[in-house]
């Protein structure tokens, strides 16, 4: 199962990531299989003791192995991989650009569906949700401790936009989508910190859900499409400001 690296030094770590994390895809390791110990398996891939320790942490914080101090190295399982594949993917401004080009191709068209398939109580529902979000934050300021608001409206994110995922009617559109919120759980959380932040996107929130439940199409796409290049460009922003293109949002 593990095999020897015979590669230039450089990529010794490299390789033994991509190897271990095709052996977990391919189900050849599950999740909770202990793999060997660190010298054992510098032996049988004949590298250096310190290369599988790289390796380990870098699978480790894409989220398919866990160290456990004192019990070895241990496959993750599935839901502990995404909470840390969103810590890991988020290093670097690019992937950042690259999420928001995931999300402005597919939840561009949800909207779309959403205005010209959903049912009309259900865009109701949707348009309903961001007006009461808007109204217990901005004009009635409920939250006045920083981790219930936090909850409060990553919860309220959340529900809008796989509502409209549902709304669209595309079983495959949904189960994307909730595999995708999960990665989006730290950019949206950064997002938030970013001043005025917050009421810009309910605004938008309502925009999209207003076009929507009006059952105009086009400028569903649009508001959403709008919305969503907003954030992308404050947390840019955000990021350049600071100097911290590689800090983990």
């Amino acid at each position: 199962m593990f095999k020897s690296i015979n590669e230039e030094r450089k990529t010794f770590s490299k390789k033994i990531v991509e190897h271990v994390k095709n052996l977990i895809i391919t189900e050849q390791l599950k999740p909770g299989d202990k793999l060997p110990a660190e010298r054992q398996l510098a032996e049988m891939m004949n590298v250096s003791r310190p290369t599988v320790r790289e390796a380990f942490k870098i699978l480790s914080a894409m989220g398919f192995l866990t160290i456990k101090q004192g019990h070895g190295v241990v496959v993750a399982d599935e839901t502990a991989r995404i909470d840390n594949l969103a810590s890991y993917l988020f290093l670097e401004t690019d992937t950042i650009r690259e999420l928001f080009e995931v999300r402005k191709t597919i939840e561009t068209q949800t909207s779309e569906w959403a205005a010209k398939r959903g049912k009309q109580d259900f865009l109701e529902q949707i348009s309903e949700m961001a007006n009461e979000t808007y109204d217990t934050i901005v004009i009635n300021n409920k939250y006045s401790v920083k981790e219930e608001l936090e909850t409060f409206l990553s919860q309220s994110d959340q529900k809008f936009h796989l509502m409209i995922a549902e709304a669209a009617g595309n079983e495959v559109i949904i189960r994307i989508m909730n595999n995708l919120i999960d990665l989006l759980r730290k950019s949206r959380l950064q997002s938030m910190r970013i001043p005025g932040r917050v009421t810009q996107s309910l605004k938008e929130h309502i925009k999209i859900a207003d076009a929507i439940v009006g059952r105009d199409a086009k400028l569903a796409r649009k508001s959403m499409l709008e919305h969503l290049r907003s954030v992308e460009q404050d947390l840019i922003k955000e990021l350049d400001e600071t100097g911290n293109s590689q800090t983990s949002i």
